[in-house]
């Protein structure tokens, strides 16, 4: 009882004398200037309105003296979170709204990193408003203080002046489009300081599932003073088709922004050729394998399926089933269906892609002669996988061989005319193509869109027998599919031609 009654009687003893001696004391107010996020020279301009900064101290800096030569400072507020033993107040006393140090109106203490002894502390003010700098106050509050002042009492103002960097960017995310295999595009990122201090980027990385169908040209390290910009490169150099996924990534010492990411996309496309082709022969009365080929492929096309329509004169031709044993598809599911005479539809898929040239598969079917005896092979509706690669056709053309050439080898037929492939195809503007014709007859060659309407006539009259070569001229026509339609003596012989414009 007696120890308490002790302690009680000096407790108000010292209240006593803390209060006698703030009436007396002197206090001298000083203002401390401190730097938010870094402490390079000072810089008196305006905070921007959304970031938080960090007062950043170090060593002791002396709010005010009194008529004692004593002073307080930052790093005393910092590692003082609890009063210590000696001081007014208890010990181990947490600060609190009317105890010790406060910043802005609350404990200083929950503000304050690292939690031990340190040469550097730092305190965490988040800003609000913009147009000026900050200001912000440290208050010491009697009677339960850290401070070892006789007079107890004041109000310390700190200016906080930015110097934080502040990235801008002008891509958020970089979708390079299609581009085909053997190619590519590039794509300039170019970042700009717009803050105030100076802004330093490093770490330059692409990453992400496709990342190797991206290639980046940057330095190790960026520095860029305020109002400074600069740039990277990143070219998208797909190695297969499919759309393809990926990011860049960098470090940034804006605070806001510490590990920028700005997601990459493309898509890899090809064209692969397939169709027929337009020197076939097959003799009649027997069953006959009619190739569908594969001209050209690439390496990364990735065709795991593929579906076309087969367009036939079904007086020549009649289809029984499709083989793969010997040709690239070998290992595919391979799907025939008749859908009605003169047309059969083709579906294939696989697991594994296609690989190399050649013959894609054959068609078995069963040959009729007639007169004429020349049947289109014409490929429509040819796609690969869901339309990537893209497809070129290649249309072609049988002449099913009479039983007479077959079996009696001194009589010769009468030859056909034909109708060759128009080159290019596709086309824009002009394409060209070959025609014959056995003996001297009349010809019309038109040409008609994809409603069967004819939109030109290149030939109609009378020529001579041999060889000839036609120009189509399409300059005032639109972009779409169109027909050549050859007529003679001997039957109706037909081509496909693609303007693209």
């Amino acid at each position: 009882m007696r120890i308490q009654q002790f302690v009680r009687h000096a407790f108000t003893a010292a209240l006593l004398l803390l209060t006698a001696s703030t009436l007396r004391a002197q206090l001298f107010l000083e203002e401390i200037v401190v730097f938010a996020v870094d402490t390079i020279p000072k810089q008196s301009v305006s905070l921007q309105l959304g970031k938080n900064y960090d007062i950043i101290c170090s060593d002791t800096y002396s709010f005010w003296d009194n008529i004692d030569n004593d002073s307080v400072g930052l790093v005393d507020a910092a590692y003082y979170r609890e009063i210590p033993p000696g001081e007014f107040g208890f010990p181990g006393l947490a600060t609190s709204a009317t105890n010790g140090f406060l910043l802005d109106g609350a404990p200083i203490a929950t503000r304050i990193s690292p939690s031990g002894m340190s040469p550097t502390y730092t305190y965490r003010v988040p800003y609000i408003g913009q147009g000026r700098p900050a200001e912000v106050f440290i208050e010491d509050h009697p009677p339960f203080s850290v401070d070892r002042h006789s007079d107890n009492s004041g109000a310390i103002r700190v200016r906080i002046f930015n110097v934080s960097p502040e990235i801008a960017i002008d891509s958020g995310a970089i979708d390079f489009g299609e581009v085909d295999l053997g190619e590519w595009r590039d794509t300039v990122v170019v970042f700009e300081n717009v803050g105030y201090g100076p802004l330093v980027l490093s770490d330059f990385q692409l990453g992400g599932t496709d990342a190797a169908d991206f290639v980046l040209t940057a330095a190790d390290r960026y520095s860029l003073a305020p109002g400074e910009r600069d740039s990277v490169t990143v070219r998208f150099a797909p190695e297969s088709v499919f759309p393809k996924t990926a990011f860049l990534m960098f470090n940034s010492n804006d605070s806001d922004s510490p590990v920028i990411t700005i997601p990459l996309r493309g898509i890899g496309v090809t064209t692969l050729e397939a169709g027929c082709m337009n020197t076939l022969t097959v003799p009649s009365q027997v069953y006959s394998r009619i190739p569908v080929t594969l001209f050209t492929n690439r390496e990364g096309s990735l065709a795991t399926a593929y579906a076309f329509d087969l367009l036939y004169d079904e007086t020549l031709l009649i289809p029984d089933r499709v083989e793969t044993a010997g040709t690239l598809s070998e290992s595919f599911d391979v799907d025939m269906t008749v859908v009605q005479p003169g047309l059969i539809r083709i579906a294939a898929a696989n697991g594994q892609p296609l690989t190399g040239t050649g013959t894609l598969l054959f068609i078995r079917v069963f040959a009729v002669w007639d007169d004429p005896s020349v049947s289109p092979l014409d490929v429509e509706d040819l796609v690969f996988n869901a339309g990537n690669p893209r497809a070129r056709i290649i249309d072609g053309a049988v002449e099913v061989d009479s039983l007479c050439n077959q079996y009696l080898k001194n009589v010769h037929a009468i030859g056909l005319p034909r109708l060759g492939a128009n080159s290019p195809n596709p086309f824009n503007p002009t394409t060209t193509f070959p025609w014959t014709l056995p003996s001297p007859q009349q010809v019309r060659i038109s040409v008609h869109d994809g409603m069967g309407r004819e939109v030109a006539v290149l030939v109609d009259g009378p020529m001579s027998a041999g060889s000839h070569s036609t120009v189509f001229h399409a300059a005032s026509l639109p972009s779409g599919s169109y027909f050549l339609r050859m007529r003679t003596a001997g039957g109706t012989l037909h081509r496909r031609m693609l303007l693209l414009r």
